[in-house]
């Protein structure tokens, strides 16, 4: 009797050890190969992140290393020459693994901010499926690039 108990709690064990081998990397969120952004930036380093909620949307703004080494040691926002921002903005959508939780869907855009000499900078917006670079204003430019800058570094421990 006990041998039948114990082979059907290792029956039961062997049988209930399996996994579904679903990948949980979420590609549509990832910057594609025929985007029309000459670097990736979500290989940079994270700087802030953010959720808009009325939007359904979430960003992270990434930077190069000039970027990140003025955000940690400096709260203006008067990025030095060289210094490159990404706002990365995402549709969200339900996360399957985690009731009540949203993740990143596919890019809504991608804001590029280039800092160079005289306090200058140079704005860029990409959208689309792929990403594209979309002619914009100096009218529109002006708030977003004043919204990005101001973004301060998350702290962590």
């Amino acid at each position: 009797m006990k041998i039948i108990i114990y082979l059907s709690l290792v029956l039961v064990a062997v049988l209930s050890c399996h996994s579904d081998s679903k990948e949980n990397l979420n590609k549509e969120a990832s910057v594609q190969k025929n985007d029309g952004l000459a670097e990736n930036p979500l290989l940079m380093t994270p700087i802030t992140s953010s959720i808009q909620p009325k939007d359904s949307t979430m960003s992270t703004l990434y930077g190069n290393q000039i970027a990140e080494k003025y955000a940690k040691n400096n709260s203006a926002s008067q990025y030095p020459e060289g210094a490159v921002l990404y706002e990365v903005t995402w549709k969200q959508k339900p996360d399957e693994l985690w009731y009540g939780a949203n993740v990143p869907k596919d890019i809504f855009s991608v804001e590029k901010i280039t800092f160079q000499n005289n306090g200058k900078c140079n704005y860029e917006i990409y959208k689309g499926n792929p990403l594209q670079r979309q002619q914009t204003n100096e009218k529109n430019e002006i708030p977003r690039i004043t919204f990005i800058t101001g973004q301060k570094m998350a702290v962590s421990p």
